[in-house]
């Protein structure tokens, strides 16, 4: 349901660039500004039910509702960041020597489970790294939205 909400439904840029609106406190209207980005791959299958658009600048990754939090959302946001670029990219563009400017990512799962969590909570991918050190060379961090929560 939520893929088609986003991506098959008539509605579907409207619907993203309300949820981008919501999350960024902005008013935009023009369903133009809303740019899809699908990751169709046998490889990444387990991608199926995530969804990622570009407005403004900024592309947007959502991983599925989960009704467990997935403490692996940040690894599998880092693979599916990096198809997207793929297909964001010109794929000469990557191999001149003047910087690419790619839009700036954000990442998103919003948790639906019957268990107590709070509205929001940060997972972080260096979090998982075998050898952590004070600074790393890759962060990327992924915000866990609650949405049962009437708060």
């Amino acid at each position: 349901m939520f893929v088609d909400l986003f991506y098959q439904d008539e509605t579907a840029k409207r619907n993203l660039l309300s949820l981008y609106n919501a999350l960024h406190d902005t008013e935009y209207e023009d369903e133009n500004l809303v740019r899809k980005v699908k990751i169709d791959d046998v490889l990444y299958k387990n991608f199926k039910n995530d969804i990622s658009f570009e407005v403004n600048g900024q592309v947007l990754v959502f991983g599925e509702h989960q009704s467990t939090v997935n403490m692996n959302m940040c690894l599998r946001c880092l693979m599916y960041v990096g198809r997207a670029y793929e297909q964001l990219v010109d794929s000469k563009a990557r191999y001149r020597t003047t910087l690419v400017k790619i839009p700036t990512p954000e990442f998103y799962t919003f948790y639906n489970g019957e268990k107590e969590q709070p509205l929001e909570r940060v997972l972080s991918l260096s979090d998982a790294f075998m050898n952590p050190s004070g600074e790393n060379s890759v962060e990327l961090k992924v915000k866990v939205i609650n949405i049962n929560s009437d708060e």
